[in-house]
């Protein structure tokens, strides 16, 4: 191993709905093992203890875990309501990889922030599987609103898009709704294009676009969906089939984690770019409900500070431009894009030895 990688370490892990990711950096900054795992919200369906031993053993690999001094967990759901089990479970996880001590845990949201800038506070817009806004002063949340959970909360998340977009479709097979490219879409993103091919006539159900050249598929899927709409759009509900459609999303949704429901984000994305009305109301809300999260906060935040854009929701796609426009319209600068969650919070484990953190880590 070179000189400037044998440690000390610290640790960082970004434990959120659907991933939970982990790093070990250098006093200086280089990033010398990571790992990753499951999510880790047990709000959401994540064995938190067991994601975070994961991550973390791979993370540390075989690197001598005396070397570590310091570690930072942020965690989704480490709030207030579910601070107490958080700390336990990463006291778990860094037991059961023979590290001394104990690690900082916080909140993914204050990760969040850490991952788009190394200015010690600012704001943080947020949307992944959890959705909303906080200021954050040197990693404790001075303000924030939503990310409340995908029961009660998280407007404008992957979650709530997705559900969003089955009741969407739902809505279009029962007569209820607009007629979308979500009522073809959506099942095929939940079950599988040969088990709806095999329910729907097969001219209603256009084939998945072929991957980009340039190694995209998100233009091509909107541009696929733009030219099957005159097929799939339907001015009346599909009768029986869509019916069984409807039972097989049904028992799909609630077998499922509720965080299973953030993959139809990119599908709503590519609908909306193809131009569909239902597809582009439900990005346009979730960019609205940001926003409104936000305003909420940012009195709390100083005029110049910072302000990151984070999340899956908010690195690409049409709710990330409209949230993008609308924070141009409220702050002097441009908003800066999060990078890499664990490597955020292993800055902030640097910081807490009185350590300048890396810039941030962009993925």
């Amino acid at each position: 191993m070179l000189t400037h990688l044998a440690g000390p370490y610290v640790v960082g892990v970004d434990a959120g709905g659907t991933k939970t990711r982990c790093v070990t950096m250098t006093l200086s900054g280089a990033v010398v093992g990571s790992g990753t795992a499951p999510g880790a919200n047990r709000n959401s369906g994540g064995d938190t203890a067991s994601s975070l031993t994961t991550a973390l053993r791979a993370a540390l690999g075989d690197l001598d875990p005396y070397l570590v001094l310091r570690g930072v967990f942020g965690i989704a759901g480490a709030g207030s309501a579910g601070r107490s089990a958080a700390v336990r479970a990463a006291a778990t996880a860094w037991q059961a990889c023979g590290l001394a001590g104990v690690p900082t845990v916080v909140t993914d949201i204050a990760v969040a922030f850490a991952a788009g800038t190394t200015a010690p506070a600012g704001i943080v817009v947020f949307a992944g599987t959890g959705a909303g806004a906080a200021v954050i002063d040197d990693g404790t949340i001075v303000r924030r609103a939503d990310g409340y959970g995908w029961l009660v909360g998280d407007e404008g998340s992957a979650v709530w898009i997705g559900k969003e977009a089955v009741r969407a479709a739902l809505a279009a097979f029962d007569g209820r709704g607009r007629p979308t490219i979500l009522a073809e879409s959506v099942p095929r993103a939940l079950l599988g294009h040969q088990f709806v091919q095999e329910i729907l006539p097969a001219h209603a159900v256009p084939e998945p676009p072929p991957p980009s050249r340039h190694g995209g598929t998100a233009t091509a899927t909107a541009t696929a969906m733009a030219t099957a709409t005159a097929t799939v759009t339907r001015t009346e509900p599909p009768g029986q089939a869509g019916s069984a459609l409807a039972q097989a999303i049904i028992k799909e949704v609630y077998g499922a984690p509720p965080a299973a429901l953030g993959k139809l984000g990119p599908v709503v994305s590519a609908a909306a770019m193809a131009g569909d009305s239902v597809a582009r109301r439900i990005a346009d809300e979730a960019a609205e409900w940001l926003l409104l999260d936000v305003d909420a906060v940012r009195s709390a935040a100083d005029v110049s500070a910072p302000v990151v854009m984070a999340g899956s929701v908010l690195s690409n796609g049409p709710v990330a431009d409209a949230v993008r426009r609308g924070l141009r319209e409220r702050f002097a600068n441009d908003p800066t894009p999060a990078g890499d969650g664990a490597a955020g919070a292993a800055g902030m484990a640097l910081r807490h030895l009185g350590l300048p953190p890396p810039a941030p880590l962009r993925c």
